[in-house]
């Protein structure tokens, strides 16, 4: 079938946003993009709404879901920084109650492990302080390069959201003031492959929260009732839960984390507890993976094996990275190429 010249510039575009998505991979920039596409997504769909609701205010609507998109981020910021500044200060002002919770953390865990896994722990608190201070010692760059990772991503995130609040300022603006002046096709063809992927990004993000959801419940109904029907009750089960849909909010890495904290509060209870929670934790994540895809295929008509070999392929070239933004880097491949009506 022989190409237009329409679909050869849109097939270059697409062509080119691909490199860019595998150059952003590369160098871990995509915390960046992903937060300026939600930004962007939402001031979008908050704008469309206050035009509905606020018709009178005309494009005052657009400043004011700038306005209102910027204190929302700019609180959830500011206050996840206060509670974790106030914890430490708790900490740091109440050390003994600090080290007897550690304490008898610590007893826990050892008399639920067995024998020949809990001759290898440290036989008191000042040991396992010895211990963690010279693991310290040893690893200091090592940490502070994780640290250091760790606010060059927050301050990606943030930049990420300032660009998404003035890229969707300025479409909102250049909407109103929206002359008969012709796109050239180039520039409509860049245009169409951004709104492309804004629309697969909004798809995604609708079956991450749906993922989210799934795990909150399946979570639930584990925690509260089976192992209680067992005699098993583990603390924080409703924290836990809580914990499970925030988090799962985002991919995989959530996952991972919520599913440590799950791990190490099993563990406080018996050493099988924690196996039994691991266990089951893995397996509801592979049901994620097919519900994911399941999902996804389903907007942009792909099949579920489609999408389970684009998320091993991209797992095996880039890593954990990959195995996050493969569906939405196959997505928007296929969604353009459908709208160019070239598959």
């Amino acid at each position: 079938m022989l190409l237009d010249s329409k679909q050869k510039i849109g097939l270059f575009s697409i062509c080119l946003y691909s490199v860019f998505f595998i150059i952003f991979m590369q160098i871990h920039l995509m915390s960046g993009i992903i937060s300026g596409l939600l930004t962007y997504t939402l001031m979008q769909k908050l704008e469309n709404f206050l035009s509905i609701k606020m018709h009178r205010w005309g494009h005052k609507a657009k400043l004011f879901s700038v306005l209102l998109l910027s204190i929302i981020f700019m609180s959830v910021l500011i206050g996840g920084f206060g509670y974790l500044f106030n914890w430490i200060i708790g900490v740091a002002r109440a050390p003994q109650q600090t080290l007897s919770h550690i304490q008898n953390l610590f007893n826990s865990i050892s008399t639920s492990l067995p024998p020949a896994v809990g001759k290898y722990l440290p036989d008191n608190l000042i040991e396992l302080r010895d211990n963690a201070l010279n693991f310290i010692k040893e690893h200091v760059l090592y940490l502070q390069s994780i640290i250091k990772q760790l606010f060059h991503s927050l301050l990606i995130i943030i930049i990420g959201m300032i660009i998404g609040l003035i890229a969707g300022y300025q479409q909102n603006k250049r909407s109103i003031n929206e002359t008969t002046e012709p796109t050239t096709i180039y520039m409509q063809a860049f245009k169409d492959s951004l709104n492309c992927l804004v629309e697969v990004f909004q798809y995604v993000a609708f079956s991450q929260v749906i993922i989210s959801l799934f795990n909150t419940l399946m979570t639930a109904i584990f925690l509260l009732i089976v192992l209680p029907i067992f005699g098993i009750h583990l603390p924080f089960s409703k924290t836990l839960i809580l914990a499970t849909f925030v988090l799962g909010l985002i991919p995989i890495v959530g996952n991972l984390i919520v599913n440590t904290i799950m791990f190490l509060v099993a563990f406080t209870v018996s050493f099988w507890i924690a196996v039994i929670v691991l266990l089951y934790l893995v397996a509801i994540h592979k049901l994620e993976y097919i519900l994911n895809a399941k999902i996804v295929g389903t907007k942009i008509h792909a099949g579920i094996c489609e999408l389970l070999i684009a998320m091993v392929f991209c797992e095996t070239l880039f890593g954990v990275i990959g195995l996050i933004f493969a569906p939405m880097f196959y997505a928007f491949i296929k969604l353009s190429l459908k709208k160019l009506k070239i598959i």
